[in-house]
């Protein structure tokens, strides 16, 4: 084996060092356990502050880092994405979506602090996340309206609550790729495209230069998704921290093909989305990179009598 070049980027070292950031920036965000609401303030950090994998802060700052801007400028902005998710999290889990008993290997918040608690935590951490924006020193004032309007987009009727309300509604077994591409990315695509449009605009990109980053995020965010799909088919609860096989009966990728046509279609998804950057020039190393961490990621939850050996993407 070659030694690398002097020069060639540690990625695993890079990612390391910018979820310490978000790590630290999130602790100071999370609101400290004094005067009114203790029990909502120890709801929100319960939550926020149980680590999970950042995929979604680290794309926002590794966007922004590749396309020529600072990781600082880029911090808080990937918190309040971030933010939003957890609050999703703790949203999806009640006893009226998902019924979820766990997250992240420890009780789900409204177990551990009551479903009316978990409610005003979740509604709290989007409004936070939010204000997080607006007050974000770093930040011009145009490209906080154009976070704040992509982040409002990302949330509603045409992202995450659409996307829950279709997989609460529309269980059924038709094998309608379509469909469930649309109901995917929804779910979750809307918040990785969320992640690499914040991430190039805070580099300076303007708005008609971000197609290319949409469509690697729409890409990333469908091959996650069916990864996800597989390992609540296929995982194993003590692994991956949440229930699994809450998803049987539900229209999923894991559900309409089978598991290797499952995982080769995640493959396939995850090499669109590096070409999705060709047309602009954009340097496909450190998207590449992420990528593979988002498929060792899921190789590493899952049992291997269960998962062919997808190659990296690059």
């Amino acid at each position: 084996m070659s030694e690398a070049k002097p020069d060639t980027p540690n990625y695993p070292e890079q990612f390391a060092g910018i979820r310490r950031r978000i790590e630290g920036r999130l602790a100071e965000i999370a609101p400290a356990v004094t005067g009114s609401a203790p029990r909502l303030k120890q709801s929100i950090r319960y939550s926020l502050l149980d680590g999970g994998k950042r995929l979604r802060p680290l794309i926002t700052v590794l966007t922004a880092e590749a396309l020529g801007g600072k990781a600082a400028d880029a911090v808080d902005a990937a918190c309040a994405i971030e933010m939003v998710h957890t609050a999703s999290l703790m949203i999806d889990d009640l006893p009226s979506m998902d019924n979820a008993s766990q997250r992240r290997g420890k009780p789900a918040n409204h177990i551990a602090h009551g479903e009316d608690i978990a409610i005003l935590g979740g509604i709290t951490l989007i409004s936070d996340a939010f204000g997080l924006i607006v007050r974000d020193p770093h930040l011009p004032a145009d490209v906080k309206v154009d976070l704040v309007d992509a982040l409002s987009t990302a949330i509603g009727t045409e992202g995450l609550c659409a996307g829950q309300e279709r997989d609460l509604r529309e269980i059924n077994d038709r094998a309608d790729a379509e469909a469930l591409a649309q109901l995917q990315y929804q779910k979750t695509g809307a918040l990785f495209v969320l992640c690499v449009e914040a991430g190039a605009r805070i580099a300076g990109l303007e708005r008609d230069s971000l197609a290319p980053l949409r469509a690697f995020g729409t890409h990333a965010g469908l091959a996650f998704q069916i990864l996800d799909d597989l390992l609540d088919a296929v995982g194993e609860s003590s692994v991956t921290g949440k229930d699994t096989g809450a998803d049987l009966g539900k229209q999923t990728y894991a559900a309409i093909m089978s598991l290797d046509e499952a995982e080769a279609k995640a493959d396939q998804e995850l090499t669109d989305a590096l070409a999705a950057l060709e047309p602009a020039g954009i340097n496909q190393e450190p998207f590449a990179a992420f990528l593979n961490l988002v498929l060792q990621a899921y190789q590493g939850q899952v049992d291997p009598g269960h998962a062919r050996q997808a190659g990296a993407v690059v």
